[in-house]
């Protein structure tokens, strides 16, 4: 049954949007500036995927088994509870966005909900980029960040002999919490491979904290003997109902396989981290500008100093805008609500100015650690022939490479053409599995820039839901 709300039932001063760390450090300082502020985020629990907690049930005698990112998180969550008073939390998630302020929400009992932000702040996060190879559908072979989520949320071990691939840090994160899950990491594979100079070492002085981090999960590996393998990727997952071995071997320096000097090893988990890629949809559909940046994940909202996009009203803050990482998140979400705070008439504008300064001045800091990790962990062209022909692209609607391929050669020449030949994009996931690897590979069939391959058009709802839930939208929505 539809129904509309009223005006009084629909409007919000202050909606933000992803209860991440960029959220709830954005809600948090609109919040202590005195402003109502509409959390909404579709975990039961606020953190996003780097400060997930456990459920409640889970009893953790020692918080440092889950490491510092619990600890930071549960600092962070504090300080949203000293002005809970001023926020009301909605457990839900956002189906799409009208009229720029103008939102959908599935409640997750059967219910629509509709809003209406005066002020509005996207704190959407990333997801894990997944590249395609052979065996990359199989049972057993997880991204990094599923992987996660059933060791530090769930403590679930999610296999008994583990193989790490991809690039960035995360993987040794990833593959020290499997150690310690009990799992058997047979090597961490690192596409890339770090080569610090002078002028890199000199971007990320005086950020020794991150250093130590990184530090002290290598020295992990080491003391759990688990190889470190630069310049290496996996080329196959193996296996009939799951994963039972994997062939693995050297990369140029492209990141093509060369895959006469592949190694076989007995496995049941396959865990693979090619980064993350910014969750734009909720950009989109509120009519932002964006732009490319390879660097930063692929498409980004455009935004200024103040986290201001180029919608007004509109705010954008953490890896949705462009991955960096939970302390650039944290900090961009203090400002996005500082900055909320002052255009509301909450802060004056010396003393919105004042309160931002030290978020602006960690940021830039941040910012050549930012840069190097970049460098370090970029995503090379070659890394699309870790797929084979008959690999699937599309796991959704089963489109292969090969298919892929066949649309381009018979015109398509942007993602959306090709969406339009093969239903690419099509399935519950609406691209967001596929969209990056296969507009790599538009790019290097056409030969144009990875800009030019565009992207699958967003559209409401831009999470799967229930028809029932579909019904009970408001009647100006679903129109």
């Amino acid at each position: 049954m539809s129904r509309v709300a009223t005006e009084v039932e629909r409007k919000r001063p202050l909606v933000i949007v992803g209860g991440g760390p960029a959220g709830i450090a954005a809600t948090t300082e609109a919040a202590r500036a005195g402003m109502r502020c509409t959390l909404i985020d579709e975990s039961p629990e606020l953190g996003g995927q780097i400060y997930r907690r456990p459920p409640q049930s889970f009893r953790i005698r020692d918080a440092r088994v889950l490491g510092k990112d619990f600890e930071r998180g549960d600092r962070l969550r504090a300080e949203l509870a000293q002005v809970s008073d001023r926020v009301e939390r909605i457990a839900g998630t956002v189906l799409g966005i009208w009229g720029a302020r103008d939102l959908v929400c599935s409640t997750g009992d059967g219910r629509t909900l509709d809003v209406a932000a005066e002020r509005l702040i996207l704190a959407t996060g990333a997801r894990d980029r997944p590249v395609p190879f052979p065996g990359w559908t199989l049972p057993g072979v997880l991204t990094a960040g599923g992987a996660q989520v059933l060791v530090k949320t769930m403590r679930i071990r999610p296999g008994r002999r583990a193989i790490v691939s991809g690039t960035g840090p995360l993987l040794l994160v990833v593959a020290k919490q499997l150690h310690e899950a009990g799992v058997e990491v047979v090597a961490v594979l690192e596409a890339g491979r770090p080569r610090f100079t002078p002028a890199s070492l000199a971007k990320v002085w005086g950020e020794w904290g991150l250093l130590s981090d990184a530090w002290s999960y290598w020295r992990a590996l080491r003391r759990a003997r688990i190889p470190l393998r630069f310049d290496h990727a996996v080329f196959e997952a193996l296996g009939e109902d799951g994963v039972s071995a994997v062939t693995w071997g050297p990369l140029d320096e492209d990141w093509r396989p060369l895959r006469a000097r592949a190694r076989r090893d007995e496995v049941d988990l396959v865990v693979t981290g090619f980064g993350f890629v910014p969750n734009t949809e909720l950009t989109e559909l509120a009519g932002c500008r964006h732009r490319f940046a390879e660097e930063l994940g692929g498409w980004v909202p455009e935004r200024d100093e103040c986290m201001r996009t180029s919608v007004p009203g509109v705010l954008a803050a953490g890896d949705g805008c462009g991955v960096a990482g939970s302390l650039v998140a944290v900090e961009e979400g203090r400002v996005a609500g500082i900055t909320a705070a002052e255009e509301a008439g909450a802060l004056s504008g010396a003393e919105a100015e004042r309160r931002r300064a030290a978020p602006l001045r960690r940021l830039r800091s941040l910012a050549g650690v930012r840069a190097v990790l970049d460098e370090m962990s970029r995503i090379r062209p070659g890394f699309i022939q870790l797929a084979t022909p008959t690999t699937l692209a599309c796991r959704c609607e089963e489109v292969t490479v090969e298919q892929v391929g066949t649309a381009v050669a018979e015109g398509a020449r942007d993602l959306q053409a090709v969406k339009l030949f093969t239903r690419l994009g099509m399935g519950a996931c609406q691209g967001r599995n596929c969209e990056p690897s296969c507009a790599a590979i538009v790019a290097t069939i056409t030969g144009c820039e990875l800009a030019a391959a565009g992207r699958i058009a967003a559209r409401p709802p831009v999470k799967p839901v229930t028809l029932g839930e579909l019904a009970s939208s408001p009647a100006e929505a679903a129109g």
